[in-house]
């Protein structure tokens, strides 16, 4: 099957008329129609139900676009890896971070950039989710995340562990402590950064365990966001430790837990099929040495 067919034919789905999508083809209708006769011939079945106002996909027509879109979306990767894999030490290399590693990756950079002048970084901060969901699509060559799942196509290398650490506003009670225990915070206000899902039910199952439900008042997009709302005295946030050692301004209070909340590993996390250029694969060894937190 050519793979110029499957292009016409998801195109036509996209526009549901051969009109529109010979037009965006740059081919003439009847040819497109008649390449499309073509397919179903090859393939023995109907792929649209034709009508005076659209088409409709029958049933086989729906599975050959199902697997369509894999196939056209593996050709495109194709021509990616490829271009990585010319581009030895120029190019690109596209990386996603979840929003903590911010305080990370400028001395990073500094440093890789002295080995490969003629590579350009691109960074986008995003949530573990997008960074997958990126990976996936070919839009990232690696990603940065707090998040680990058990997926195969993926493979993980951590780069550094830290400590969840509590933070108040200045006037609080807690202000002039420097620990408490998780019974302390039965009748706080938490606000919940998106960054960490995994705490949170890691919280709620420490405090359950403790008698008590945490109040969850608040969800905010980031950390920063999360932060605010505790300068502003709305409540509690329970964030990573590398977050306040990096963050210049004094106006919310750290306090540790005496409880053991797991850990938080930070992880570079790329497909396990992909190319990597050895540009990347240094760029990684570049982040590993440099982290100041090594607790791994």
């Amino acid at each position: 099957m050519d793979i110029r067919l499957l292009i016409y034919f998801k195109t036509i789905v996209k526009h549901r008329q051969f009109t529109r999508a010979a037009e965006e083809l740059h081919i003439s209708q009847p040819s497109l129609s008649n390449a499309i006769k073509g397919l179903e011939q090859e393939l023995g079945c109907k792929l649209f139900e034709r009508s005076t106002k659209k088409l409709i996909l029958t049933e086989p027509g729906q599975i050959l676009y199902r697997h369509a879109c894999k196939v056209l979306v593996h050709f495109e990767n194709i021509h990616k890896e490829m271009s990585d894999a010319k581009n030895v030490g120029a190019g690109n290399i596209s990386i996603g971070m979840i929003e903590s590693y911010r305080y990370f990756i400028a001395p990073i950079i500094n440093r890789f950039k002295k080995a490969y002048p003629n590579i350009h970084i691109k960074i986008r901060e995003m949530g573990p989710k997008e960074i997958e969901r990126s990976l996936k699509n070919y839009d990232i060559h690696i990603g940065i995340t707090s998040k680990k799942n058990d997926e195969e196509e993926y493979d993980y290398k951590p780069i550094f562990q830290e400590r969840y650490v509590l933070i108040t506003p200045i006037n609080h009670s807690f202000e002039p402590l420097s620990n408490i225990d998780i019974t302390d915070l039965k009748n706080e206000m938490f606000i919940h950064s998106l960054e960490g899902f995994e705490v949170r039910n890691a919280i709620n199952k420490t405090c359950q365990e403790a008698g008590f439900t945490p109040n969850f008042e608040y969800e905010a997009e980031s950390l920063e966001t999360a932060r605010s709302l505790v300068e502003a005295g709305l409540g509690l946030s329970i964030v990573p430790e590398s977050f306040m050692e990096h963050y210049p301004i004094k106006k919310v209070k750290l306090v540790y837990l005496n409880n053991h909340l797991p850990k938080r590993t930070v992880y570079f996390v790329y497909q396990s099929q992909r190319y990597l250029l050895p540009a990347i694969k240094d760029f990684m060894k570049i982040a590993a040495d440099y982290s100041p937190l090594k607790r791994i």
